[in-house]
């Protein structure tokens, strides 16, 4: 295949190496997507002041969400859906591309106000089963909307990787001839990126770009595997740093379904108590035929955390006492960072400072212990109570 869309041999030798293999960028000239070797100009202090006043935000004309499924969905969302291999994610997926597509609802999810244009981006279904999928949803939705597109690695074999500007390149490219988009679904972030994924580096040279997609008003859902703890995301967790929502995928037990499983939102920015049904934990089925959500239904039992976990969970009590503040990755809720609580748990005993790897291991389990019974939260860096 021939891609002769403008710049892109010049912008592919930047970034292959001989081998063809991405090659990146050197470290320490990147830092958050920012050549931080170029010159920057200093802004204006009478700008600098207005901009940090609190009248200046009190006042400032913001526009509103542009929602596209319930107020979930939006022009600017910057979603993860997280779950295991083999529980449906493409069929979920291409339900709420083509549901969107035709400004209908999906499951409890409302319509938006209008169709939407929505481009599937998928890295590893055969072509005979992307069809397959495409014809079924079709099947149910009763119409064939003209505004969604699937971009397939078959049809497509020498897209780059979008953890390089030529594949991020690529991408706008094919939204531009298609005439520009509102939303992209990207299927799966394994097999449209190279870098490894349980390093930082890999994602930090995505995330510069999903923030111009978001500057663009381009709605963006990125699907990703759990690994062998099926409770969170494989990887490093930099990727869920920068999004506004994270929807976990979990197996339950329903053999009379086609797909069958959990949804649930460990991260929700965007939550408010007008919109808190929305990201309501929910049964999401497909079954003869047809999508169904039961929303307050099939919640795990979970266990009051261990009494190990008790211990860790009153060490960060006592290291928020100490060292807290109201921060707003917390919420504006008073809050710790990691390394603070893991010095207070060091402090009291719970954990050996010399012993590197026993002191990740515990801090991690008793982490998820607290957590699952919502007695605290995390974001980044950051840890609170929520009891």
């Amino acid at each position: 295949m021939t891609t002769d869309f403008a710049g892109y041999e010049e912008i592919k030798a930047r970034h292959t190496g001989a081998n063809g293999k991405n090659v990146g960028e050197p470290k320490q000239a990147r830092l958050n997507g920012h050549n931080v070797t170029e010159p920057w100009k200093e802004p204006d202090a009478e700008y600098v002041h207005r901009k940090l006043s609190l009248a200046d935000w009190l006042t400032r004309d913001i526009a509103m969400p542009d929602f596209m499924m319930g107020e979930v969905v939006s022009t600017t969302s910057r979603i993860l859906v997280v779950g295991p291999t083999g529980l449906g994610k493409t069929n979920f997926g291409v339900a709420i591309a083509i549901a969107i597509a035709e400004g209908r609802g999906f499951l409890h999810w409302r319509a938006g106000q209008e169709p939407r244009r929505v481009l599937y981006i998928d890295g590893e279904m055969p072509e005979r089963l992307m069809r397959s999928r495409l014809e079924d949803a079709v099947r149910r939705l009763g119409r064939t909307p003209g505004t969604l597109f699937t971009l397939s690695r078959e049809d497509f074999p020498d897209m780059p990787p979008l953890d390089t500007e030529v594949g991020q390149h690529f991408i706008d490219h094919i939204t531009e001839v298609s005439g520009g988009i509102d939303l992209a679904i990207f299927d799966n972030i394994q097999s449209l990126t190279i870098s490894p994924l349980k390093e930082e580096e890999g994602w930090r040279l995505v995330s510069p770009w999903t923030r111009e997609l978001t500057r663009r008003k381009i709605g963006q859902i990125w699907f990703h595997h759990t690994g062998h703890d099926e409770s969170r995301s494989y990887g490093d967790k930099q990727r869920e740093w920068q999004m506004d929502t994270v929807a976990l995928m979990e197996r339950i037990e329903r053999p009379e379904a086609d797909v069958a499983f959990r949804l649930a939102f460990p991260k929700c920015r965007q939550r408010t108590p007008d919109n808190r049904t929305d990201y309501e934990p929910a049964i999401i089925t497909l079954q003869d035929d047809k999508w169904t959500s039961e929303r307050g239904s099939g919640r795990k039992v979970v266990k009051p955390p261990a009494p190990l976990a008790r211990k860790f969970y009153d060490a960060m009590i006592d290291a928020v006492v100490a060292y807290g503040a109201p921060r707003p990755q917390a919420g504006s809720r008073p809050c710790v960072t990691k390394q603070e609580w893991e010095a207070e748990c060091t402090r009291l005993g719970l954990i050996d400072a010399n012993a590197a790897d026993s002191r990740r291991a515990l801090m991690s389990k008793n982490r998820r212990e607290l957590i699952a019974p919502n007695w605290l939260a995390c974001n980044g860096d950051y840890v609170w109570s929520i009891r």
